[in-house]
């Protein structure tokens, strides 16, 4: 965790003031972390798909439609054993969509400084993800302003 050393001079601006994560001209302190802009590199934005099991029964999905398709034309073109492979691979399409849209993926901003990768904000809340790394774009740039 970096020292709170503020510069002196004016009030900078505060661009998110969150209960999770507070962005100003100069910093954005977190759980993470009170991080200076001046100290940070690269600002980069991670999604993970934190629910690997979604890729599994999608994958799981796609082979039963082919087994069943496989297996109703080696028996003669059986449609009711096609039809029921159909209708089990959408089932299983139907509940991959449900639990991404129940179950967000984990967000977050990763940085470089001093050539080390460090975590500065997590949010599973795609919102308030959104609104923090706004705040950061915009402090970033006007920091950048105020250094030409």
């Amino acid at each position: 965790m970096a020292v709170h050393a503020e510069k002196p001079g004016p009030t900078r601006a505060v661009y998110y003031p969150g209960p999770r994560a507070i962005v100003t001209g100069d910093y954005i302190e977190s759980a993470e972390g009170h991080f200076r802009f001046d100290d940070l590199d690269v600002i980069d934005r991670v999604f993970v798909n934190a629910y690997p099991a979604t890729h599994t029964a999608l994958f799981t999905g796609v082979v039963e439609l082919l087994l069943g398709a496989a297996l109703a034309a080696a028996s003669g073109g059986s449609l009711a054993l096609l039809g029921s492979g159909c209708i089990a691979g959408l089932g299983m399409a139907a509940a991959v969509l449900y639990d991404g849209r129940q179950n967000p993926r984990w967000m977050a901003l990763r940085a470089l400084r001093n050539g080390r990768e460090i975590l500065v904000f997590q949010s599973r809340d795609q919102s308030e993800f959104g609104a923090v790394r706004r705040a950061v774009i915009r402090a970033v740039e006007a920091s950048r302003g105020r250094r030409l």
